[in-house]
């Protein structure tokens, strides 16, 4: 028996590097679990024989259509105790050379479509009486990055949000989290130069970078019944990056 048995469900972003493994180790814990994807690949195929996953597709940009294809899967899936916002862009770009269609973007698909798909359970969860949400944020939305001002901003827009909605909703046995992982091996950092990757790596005092199963398994006890006392927090995930 794991310590999701019968819950079910939503990861946004179950095609990526921190969503896919949510998507594994909820499986693992008995949770029944609808990933979404905006393209899919073969790692989330690998799964998709599993009788207790299913997938929808997403696009995180089209904010007409989030809620409406959130609804759809949860009604597929018989409603929902657990939503993972996994999904997540970084365009590095200099502020003062940043293109504003490209900040956009990053701030639409990082931090707005988040605020879509926690407002599209909460209902559903209010019918199930109560759930657990867990925002995938980032220590870059704790801390600065040179380059990285739209994905801060949406980083620390993510925790600002979790924090209103979790006093807002506490009442209403809806709790709502950050984790927030510093560097960890996904495709985003594996397109980091050999000269970045020993640069970062200088900087984190475990000297090496975080696994997704790491971050997966922090996600697990936040949206299970081990943390009914817990909302409105930020777990840092980062081998002591930020401290």
């Amino acid at each position: 028996m794991g310590i999701l048995d019968g819950k079910k469900a939503i990861i946004i972003g179950a095609s990526g590097g921190i969503g896919l493994a949510c998507a594994k180790e909820f499986l693992a814990e008995g949770a029944i679990v609808s990933g979404s994807y905006r393209n899919m690949n073969d790692s989330l195929a690998q799964i998709e024989d599993n009788e207790n996953f299913s997938t929808f597709q997403l696009d995180l940009n089209n904010q007409e259509n989030i809620q409406s294809t959130l609804k759809a899967a949860i009604n597929n899936l018989g409603g929902v105790n657990i939503l993972v916002n996994a999904a997540g862009i970084s365009k590095p770009e200099l502020l003062h050379a940043a293109n504003i269609a490209e900040w956009h973007n990053v701030i639409e698909s990082n931090l707005i479509s988040v605020f879509y798909t926690m407002q599209g359970v909460i209902i559903p969860m209010l019918k199930s009486g109560g759930g657990s949400i867990v925002n995938v944020s980032s220590v870059f939305g704790i801390k600065g990055g040179v380059g990285q001002s739209s994905y801060c901003a949406a980083k620390a827009g993510i925790i600002g949000m979790t924090k209103a909605a979790a006093v807002e909703l506490a009442a209403k046995k809806i709790r709502i989290n950050a984790v927030a992982p510093g560097f960890i091996g996904t495709a985003m950092t594996a397109k980091f130069s050999e000269k970045q990757r020993q640069q970062y790596l200088s900087e984190i005092p475990m000297k090496r970078f975080g696994d997704v199963k790491e971050v997966a398994e922090l996600c697990v006890f936040l949206a299970s019944d081990k943390s009914t006392y817990i909302t409105g927090q930020t777990f840092v995930i980062d081998g002591g990056l930020s401290a």
